[in-house]
C-alpha cells in the first residue's frame, strides 16, 4: 500500500531523489540550462528542502518539495516556503496521491511559522491548489531585481501563515514580486 513520508534533506533517499530529477528533466526541460544543466537534486541543500513523498516501496508515485527562502517585498523581508516540483507519474494519476501530498505540504507550511508560502502554476490548476487554501495573487512576478527584469507568466498562488505574512497580504496583491529564479 502506498505511503506518504516527509523527509528532511539529510534523510531524503537517493532512490526517490533520482526519480524526481528524472521526472523533472522530462516535464520541465527548460530548468536544465546553464549552471544547472546537470542538476542532481530538486533543490540545493542550503535551502533546507523538505520532501513529501508518496511511494510504494522504491517506486516514487507522487512528490513535492519545499525550500526556505528569504524574499524582500514592499520594504520587508519575508521568510518563505517555496513550493515546487509537484509531480505525479502518469500511471498513478487520478488516484488521490497528489492531493495527499498537497494537503500534507500545506498543513506542514501552516504549522511552520514562516511568513508566507509561494507556488507557481498554470492557470488551469488554480482551483486545484485553491481547494487547499492557496490564494491567487494578481500582481506581476518578475525574474531579476535590476536592469531589465523579465515577466514570469505562471499564476502565483500564496499561503499567508504568520501574522506578519497575513498583514502583508494586501502588499503582495498590489505590488510586483521580484525573484531570482522560479521554482
Amino acid at each position: 500500500m502506498p505511503t506518504l513520508t516527509i523527509y528532511e534533506q539529510q534523510n531524503f533517499p537517493s532512490v526517490y531523489n533520482w526519480q524526481a530529477i528524472a521526472f523533472m528533466r522530462c516535464e520541465w526541460p527548460s530548468v536544465f540550462q546553464g549552471d544547472i544543466l546537470y542538476l542532481s537534486a530538486p533543490y540545493p541543500p542550503e535551502f533546507e528542502p523538505v520532501h513529501f513523498v508518496m511511494a510504494e516501496g522504491e517506486s516514487l508515485l507522487s512528490y513535492v518539495a519545499l525550500m526556505k527562502l528569504s524574499i524582500p517585498h514592499a520594504g520587508q523581508e519575508h521568510a518563505v516556503y517555496a513550493f515546487g516540483n509537484m509531480l505525479t507519474f502518469p500511471p498513478y494519476r487520478t488516484q488521490g496521491y497528489g492531493r495527499k501530498i498537497l494537503r500534507a505540504a500545506t498543513d506542514f507550511i501552516c504549522q511552520s511559522g514562516l511568513d508566507v508560502a509561494i507556488l507557481f502554476c498554470d492557470k488551469s490548476l488554480e482551483n486545484y491548489y485553491g481547494s487547499e487554501g492557496w490564494l491567487t495573487t494578481h500582481s506581476p512576478t518578475y525574474l531579476g531585481h535590476s536592469g531589465q527584469p523579465v515577466a514570469y507568466e505562471p499564476s502565483r498562488m500564496m499561503l499567508f501563515v504568520s501574522e506578519k505574512g497575513k498583514a502583508a497580504q494586501e502588499d503582495f496583491e498590489r505590488s510586483p514580486l521580484y525573484i531570482d529564479y522560479p521554482w
